[in-house]
């Protein structure tokens, strides 16, 4: 990777700000898990990151994160 290409990556990174996230605990069925599990890898990495992204995509949706963007 170019020198150019590097520096770059460490300015955007600096001037990105970090989400602030927080744990969410719920109960799902098995059937729902096993749903989530083989979901994995096709648009997340684990089981937490799949469940994120599904609440994301239903927030969006329902047009929840669309209302706070627009403010």
């Amino acid at each position: 990777m170019p020198k150019k290409d590097i520096k770059y990556t460490q300015i955007s990174l600096k001037d990105k700000p970090k989400a602030e996230t927080v744990i969410v605990k719920g109960t799902i069925t098995r059937e729902q898990r096993e749903l989530i599990q083989k979901l994995v890898g096709t648009i997340g990495s684990n089981e937490q990151d799949v469940v994120g992204k599904i609440l994301t995509l239903w927030l969006y949706n329902e047009g929840f994160l669309k209302m706070k963007k627009g403010k």
